[in-house]
């Protein structure tokens, strides 16, 4: 029998924040440091921290956000399209 892997979707700090169309990446070393985000961080053996999407069993990471940031109406998550993708409707 083989053994099944798992593939997970996996992004440095500095790519998540260009794909939620933020400039720079303080809003989620803030949202890190406060521990808010510590079910999406993966750390590989060099220790380097990754953030995933969307792990099993739990919000998507972008949602994870959005309810712990105050939403103001040019949000860059929001304008950035990412929301309105097929998998988060």
């Amino acid at each position: 029998m083989k053994a099944k892997t798992l593939e997970i979707e996996a992004y440095t700090i500095t790519e998540v924040s260009r794909i939620f169309g933020y400039k720079t990446t303080a809003v989620l070393y803030r949202l890190l440091n406060s521990g808010k985000l510590d079910d999406y961080v993966y750390q590989d053996i060099s220790g380097r921290i990754f953030l995933l999407l969307s792990p099993p069993n739990q919000i998507p990471l972008a949602r994870k956000i959005l309810k712990n940031i105050q939403i103001r109406r040019y949000s860059a998550i929001r304008n950035s399209g990412y929301l309105n993708k097929k998998r988060f409707n």
